[in-house]
């Protein structure tokens, strides 16, 4: 059995494709979506994040919304702004951002491959929102937002893509943040069979960049339809996640960088004196500093930058120890300013490296924290000693971008079938 196929996509007609797709969630806040989606009846938020469509305070588990996002894709197949293709199609997606463009391929994969630990993670999730996404998938049977996935380059693959994508796209249009988006739909059968060859005999293994929460919610609703149902192959559709697959050596992690509130109750002085004891520090000629190199950390600190450079012996040498991220949390943040937790401690916040480090210049400059650090970025190939060691990256490690966009190709996860 192929672990990765195509499938019958649901996908917007062409002319209305910018309208329908919708930004992720970790780009729009909910006031933001809710004034743009109210303003357009057809975008998928409304199938995505029905919540908008609320009065406040409701609890994001309602039953009650899932019921509208089901109804409401309904009423999008219905009046035609969307529809499902009759014939299994793999659909080709470039996302480019100033000039920069990185090209992957939206399939379905074996959900076995994530179980087995042949899609790694690095990443911890949620239960919380595991279980919101569960009952989503439920109510709506589908899969709106692939999860983001790398793989070591294939050179077949590449030139095989570079064929396809000579063509004219089926789309191709403008989403904010100037992200240009293009889309090729393979129906072709002899090209369909090429590329599941091509997948499915050199991509053995590949790495969640993006959405953790949303393969393990696939995966629990898998292992749900398996229990009910007596008579289980294992080729059913809940057995599969949908997946955008990428080249590692196109994609780019952004650093994503830490921002404190106050000093834990330690004056200027004392706190410089305690990040010397474990750091080479010295003051910036540059402004605002940005590392140029990996263990090299810029702090803003009382209206200046510093350069800190992580002494040799402070940190472990294996793939969680050497991250800066681990540094800056076991040697400074954790052990000076007292945040034991970045997941859950009230006095951190995060900003991610697409905003430039002279914003955190600007939070830290209206008073409202005391601190910040701007980190040299994760490579890929440490995000993959990561993975292949079976480890947990800290909270807030990387950052990808662009996002891909939610409602362009959707996966039907659940069937009347099934």
């Amino acid at each position: 059995m192929q672990r990765i196929k195509p499938f019958c996509g649901i996908r917007p007609t062409k002319a209305l494709a910018d309208k329908v797709a919708i930004l992720p969630n970790n780009l729009m806040n909910e006031d933001a979506r809710r004034d743009i989606a109210l303003r357009n009846p057809i975008s998928f938020a409304h199938v995505i994040k029905p919540r908008i469509n609320f009065q406040e305070g409701i609890e994001k588990t309602d039953q009650r919304l899932f019921d509208f996002a089901a109804e409401y894709l309904e009423k999008l197949i219905r009046d035609k702004t969307v529809f499902q293709d009759e014939t299994e199609c793999y659909y080709v997606y470039r996302q480019t951002l100033n000039g920069r463009s990185q090209t992957g391929i939206i399939a379905r994969y074996h959900l076995d491959e994530y179980a087995n630990g042949n899609i790694k993670k690095h990443e911890h999730t949620r239960s919380e929102k595991e279980s919101e996404n569960v009952k989503h998938i439920l109510s709506t049977g589908i899969q709106s937002n692939p999860v983001f996935l790398a793989y070591n380059p294939v050179p077949e693959i590449d030139t095989l893509i570079n064929t396809l994508t000579a063509e004219v796209p089926d789309y191709h249009f403008l989403s904010d943040f100037n992200v240009y988006h293009s889309l090729w739909v393979i129906s072709d059968n002899t090209r369909i069979q090429i590329l599941s060859r091509l997948l499915n005999e050199k991509i053995p293994y590949s790495y969640i960049a993006d959405g953790h929460h949303r393969a393990a919610s696939a995966g629990l609703v898998a292992d749900m339809k398996r229990k009910e149902n007596p008579n289980h192959q294992g080729d059913e559709s809940y057995n599969y996640l949908h997946t955008c697959l990428f080249p590692s050596n196109q994609l780019k992690i952004y650093d994503y960088n830490r921002i404190v509130k106050d000093l834990n109750q330690l004056s200027s002085e004392l706190f410089l004196k305690k990040v010397r004891e474990r750091f080479d520090i010295q003051a910036s000629v540059v402004s605002p500093f940005i590392p140029q190199r990996i263990h090299e950390i810029g702090m803003y600190f009382d209206n200046k930058w510093y350069a800190l450079r992580a002494k040799e012996g402070t940190y472990k040498q294996d793939p969680i120890g050497v991250l800066d991220v681990s540094i800056l949390q076991e040697q400074l943040l954790a052990p000076i300013l007292g945040i034991l937790d970045p997941r859950t401690d009230k006095r951190i916040d995060f900003l991610e490296g697409t905003k430039g480090v002279a914003a955190l210049e600007k939070k830290v400059a209206r008073g409202k924290s005391a601190v910040a650090f701007a980190l040299y970025p994760v490579s890929m190939k440490q995000l993959f000693d990561v993975s292949d060691a079976g480890l947990i990256m800290p909270p807030k490690s990387t950052w990808f971008e662009p996002k891909l966009l939610s409602g362009l190709i959707t996966y039907r996860m659940l069937t009347d079938e099934n």
